[in-house]
């Protein structure tokens, strides 16, 4: 295997560790409230100080990228995120557990954009929808590996202190290769890119709805399949989780064929698909087939997030890169927060029939800012 293969099967490595936290914690938390001695739903705390944690420092990820450059950024990631899991595993407190929590949620952000920068403008289309699929391994491994702990008896703190050592793995292997990474020449945005202002905006609009479609579908369908439309739990959870394994496999089947295909074919399809499968989902002319449209949504929109940080290099080149790249990932984080938190104010007004017509509209929204987005992007293109 050559350097170049062996750091990348290391930085999907890293991707892995990234999505399990992430999936891990809605298992973790009851048992670490009670040892903190906080309520079931405090949980929104947690969830704040992670999403604070990640959109700061994916929005400073640009700068520290041209300061010290990819390989040692993500190595002080790795390292933060090992040292913010041990103060989890070993605090007894409130206040410092949301101060681990922040933290963890500053080395993903790092790890997230630091990554993506990287794949998009060394790597191709299949090497980014691998590593994408990696992140979604790793959002199933983490929810497995709380329960397989808390089965044998153990206490939810030595699932933390595994990721823990993992992550130290993860920064001695990317240390180990840290010859092989290739430079990248960021740019100061002091000297922006002339006229890309609307570039960076309808990049910024794609990935916070993508976001905000992916969680808020995500989010709300098992309430909706149970208390709306009278499924059982089994079979809501079944949904869900098909709806999340379409995400990944969508994504592994980029990293099949992702060089025999047009990124922006792909993308328009996708939104058109995810749009279909969205409609779906709402109108649902028999309940299965709402289930049908609810999996396939989970599939159609899964080459959306990597295919458009594999354009972002393109669109700006590779010395404005981090710092969009950073952008995008902070306006996802973003949506991932706000949509489903509005879809909730809606449900509390007009009830859960309001979920399905929430995600259609911001599914449209998406159709159109990623037709915006390639447009302006082939306009600029054929201006340079």
């Amino acid at each position: 295997m050559g350097k170049r293969n062996r750091l990348f099967l290391v930085l999907v490595f890293g991707f892995v560790l990234l999505g399990m936290p992430a999936g891990a914690v809605g298992v973790v938390w009851p048992s670490a409230a009670d040892d903190l001695g906080r309520s079931l739903a405090e949980l929104g705390f947690v969830t704040l100080a992670y999403g604070g944690g990640y959109t700061i420092a994916t929005l400073v990820s640009g700068g520290l990228t041209r300061r010290f450059s990819t390989g040692p950024m993500l190595i002080g990631s790795a390292l933060l995120a090992a040292s913010s899991l041990a103060l989890l595993t070993t605090t007894w407190n409130w206040l410092p557990f949301l101060a681990g929590t922040l933290a963890l949620g500053g080395a993903g952000g790092l790890l997230d954009a630091g990554t993506n920068s990287y794949v998009a403008i060394h790597r191709g289309a299949r090497a980014m929808g691998i590593l994408h699929a990696g992140y979604g391994v790793g959002s199933t491994l983490g929810p497995l590996l709380v329960t397989a702990v808390l089965a044998v008896g153990w206490s939810w703190r030595v699932a933390f202190g595994i990721l823990a050592v993992a992550d130290i793995a993860l920064a001695v292997a990317l240390l180990v290769n840290l010859r092989t990474f290739e430079p990248i020449t960021v740019a100061s945005v002091r000297h922006g890119a002339p006229g890309k202002a609307r570039l960076v905006g309808l990049s910024v609009a794609v990935f916070f709805l993508y976001a905000g479609v992916s969680a808020g579908t995500g989010v709300w369908a098992f309430s909706l399949l149970t208390e709306g439309r009278s499924f059982s739990e089994g079979t809501a959870g079944l949904a869900v989780t098909a709806y999340w394994a379409g995400l990944t496999a969508s994504r592994l089947l980029l990293g099949l064929i992702g060089n025999r295909i047009d990124p922006d074919r792909v993308l328009t399809i996708s939104a058109a698909a995810t749009l279909g499968g969205l409609v779906m989902f709402w109108l649902a002319p028999t309940p299965w087939l709402g289930i049908g449209g609810l999996v396939f949504v989970g599939f159609a929109q899964g080459p959306i997030f990597p295919l458009e940080i594999l354009l972002t290099a393109d669109r700006f080149g590779a010395g404005y890169t981090p710092w969009v790249v950073g952008y995008e990932v902070a306006a996802a984080n973003i949506g991932l927060a706000v949509v489903p938190a509005i879809i909730a104010a809606a449900v509390a007004v007009s009830g859960l029939g309001t979920v399905a017509p929430a995600l259609t509209v911001c599914g449209v929204g998406l159709v159109i800012v990623i037709e915006a987005l390639r447009r302006e992007s082939a306009r600029a293109m054929a201006t340079r």
